[in-house]
């Protein structure tokens, strides 16, 4: 019997970015659209769930309501097809989504802190402490490089 290889967030990952900055030969700034893949993993039900993490909808409860399930078979799904606890999974896209959020635009830690699912900078700064050891500040100014500011839109 073949063993089935857990998705990893990489692989199932989506982009929030709609836009990507671009300069003309003379300077201009102008934008493009970023092509982004709506259903990575072909299963339906793990490409809603990564469509809606990538919105900043991370509640599993409502994500389990949507998909017209209950929460621990969302759960078991998430467990079956990564390999981890809806909870790490949930945590672990959150963190992977302020992290493109800190790196790539001018928001606000407020503004990151909703659009990755935390609901609030207070909130944001507290998981990056417990979970990383460190605040949402030291990781934009230890991931960003230069040009990155203002690269992508949402």
């Amino acid at each position: 019997m073949e063993t089935i290889q857990p998705l990893t967030i990489d692989e199932m990952w989506i982009t929030p970015f709609t836009a990507r900055r671009v300069y003309s030969e003379e300077g201009a700034v102008s934008w493009v659209p970023v092509e982004r893949n709506l259903n990575p993993t072909g299963q339906r039900h793990l490409d809603f769930i990564a469509r809606s993490m990538s919105e900043g909808n991370t509640h599993t409860e409502w994500i389990a309501r949507q998909l017209g399930c209950k929460r621990e078979d969302l759960w078991g799904l998430v467990r079956t097809l990564t390999g981890m606890d809806v909870r790490e999974f949930r945590l672990a896209w959150m963190f992977r989504l302020a992290d493109e959020l800190l790196r790539y635009t001018t928001m606000n830690y407020d503004e990151v802190g909703r659009r990755a699912g935390f609901g609030s900078s207070s909130l944001l700064y507290q998981q990056f402490r417990k979970y990383r050891h460190f605040t949402p500040v030291e990781r934009r100014y230890s991931i960003r490089k230069p040009y990155d500011e203002g690269r992508y839109r949402v």
